[in-house]
């Protein structure tokens, strides 16, 4: 009998030895560990879940934040441009305004200046008597949007008569009177004069004319008074 080889219960005991136990021992230690784990887990996910609420909000006020930026850039890009156009626009213009207000047509009616300005006219041009009635002042209906509510355009109707030699005398009266004032006219009719007097100064022509005197000015509630005739 071979000595060496083992016997039925030692090849027993060395299976049983080769094969691993199937039971799990679990302690209480075990049971800490797993608790504290899920703990750890969940606050980790709520934090988790915090810390992107927190981001999204700060997200979303950036956001906003950019946007309020944006509509101040651009509104101050608008106002630059708008007064970089009103820059050139009173540069082009302001000739034009000098001019007109040496006219006469920004401010107060100068009526007294306008009559000795009349005056001056017969004289230097030695035109035959003429007449003429200036009505009060009166506001000039325009549409709403043409003047800005503080101003309104103003007119004076002055009614012109005036015997002549010739039609330049009162083409010639006309282009003076608009040379110092602003003036627009409305209506003229020239017809021969019916003169007994035939020398070489009797009048040969009447001339009619209707002009409104012109100025803007800010709202009044009455116009400025004042006639002249000569």
């Amino acid at each position: 009998m071979d000595q060496n080889k083992p016997s039925p219960s030692q090849k027993q005991n060395a299976e049983n030895a080769a094969i691993p136990s199937s039971s799990i021992s679990v302690t209480r230690n075990d049971i800490d560990f797993i608790r504290k784990a899920l703990i750890t887990l969940g606050v980790s996910i709520v934090f988790s879940a915090a810390l992107v609420g927190v981001s999204r909000m700060i997200l979303h006020k950036l956001q906003g934040t950019g946007i309020q930026l944006q509509s101040q850039r651009d509104e101050v890009r608008r106002r630059f441009t708008q007064a970089t156009t009103e820059k050139e626009e009173i540069r082009d213009y302001q000739p034009k305004f000098l001019q007109l207000r040496a006219r006469g047509f920004f401010g107060e009616e100068k009526r007294l200046d306008l009559i000795e300005h009349i005056r001056h006219i017969h004289d230097s041009r030695k035109l035959l008597p003429l007449n003429y009635e200036i009505s009060a002042q009166q506001p000039f209906q325009l549409e709403p949007d043409i003047l800005t509510a503080d101003l309104e355009l103003r007119s004076s109707k002055i009614v012109l008569q005036m015997d002549m030699l010739h039609e330049m005398d009162l083409f010639n009266f006309l282009t003076d009177l608009k040379g110092d004032a602003f003036f627009t006219t409305q209506a003229c009719a020239i017809k021969r004069a019916e003169s007994a007097m035939q020398t070489a100064l009797a009048p040969r022509l009447t001339a009619e004319c209707t002009l409104y005197l012109l100025s803007v000015g800010e709202h009044t509630q009455d116009g400025v008074p004042g006639t002249g005739a000569r």
